[in-house]
């Protein structure tokens, strides 16, 4: 099985700590992996199918208190040991692709309120991210104790919290110094334009 399909394992994960519908594992991943590792609804439900040809899931039929019977999904002994298998190996690269810094490298072309006004909608994104870590780390920190998977969840909070903190430091600096800029050009262009004395 292709190592490169980060799904699988993301899945695999998933079904290690409770059996799941197709549906509660996008709800999941939305809820508690999107901060830092997208997943596209479209991969959820070929993958699961990859997963059981391949015998590392087994599929099963549950009532539904909210209408038809639902396919929950739980891991096999074989699942498990390719989830370990892939844990085991080191990580190759961290990604890390910003469009707000890939069009902003190339800001000049635009006026300066325009690159201002993107800074601060990547600001507001992120305050949004912080409130939700924050909500995160509320609800881990009293039961980190009974249970190791607690533990794990609160370190990727944690770095969350860094890293987003990180974004708001860097996008208050960024409009500073752009601010600065457009200042510091209107008093030049100002001054020649009353010329000298």
């Amino acid at each position: 099985m292709p190592k490169t399909n980060t799904t699988i394992y993301i899945i695999l994960g998933l079904l290690d700590h409770e059996q799941l519908s197709g549906y509660d594992i996008k709800k999941k991943i939305d809820m508690m992996i999107s901060h830092f590792w997208e997943v596209g609804y479209g991969q959820i439900y070929p993958t699961l199918k990859l997963l059981e040809a391949e015998g590392l899931v087994v599929k099963q039929s549950a009532e539904s208190s909210k209408g038809p019977e639902k396919n929950l999904y739980a891991i096999t002994p074989s699942g498990k040991a390719a989830l370990r298998e892939w844990l085991d190996i080191g990580e190759t690269k961290e990604y890390t692709r910003y469009e707000i810094l890939l069009k902003l490298f190339f800001g000049s072309e635009l006026d300066t309120e325009e690159n201002i006004k993107r800074i601060g909608l990547f600001r507001e994104r992120h305050q949004q991210n912080v409130n939700i870590i924050e909500m995160f780390k509320h609800n881990l920190k009293p039961i980190l104790s009974q249970d190791d998977d607690h533990l794990y969840y609160y370190l990727t909070v944690l770095f969350g919290e860094e890293v987003y903190k990180a974004y708001l430091s860097w996008a208050d600096k960024a409009e500073a110094m752009l601010r600065d800029a457009a200042q510091r050009r209107q008093a030049e262009e100002q001054g020649e334009e009353e010329g000298p004395e």
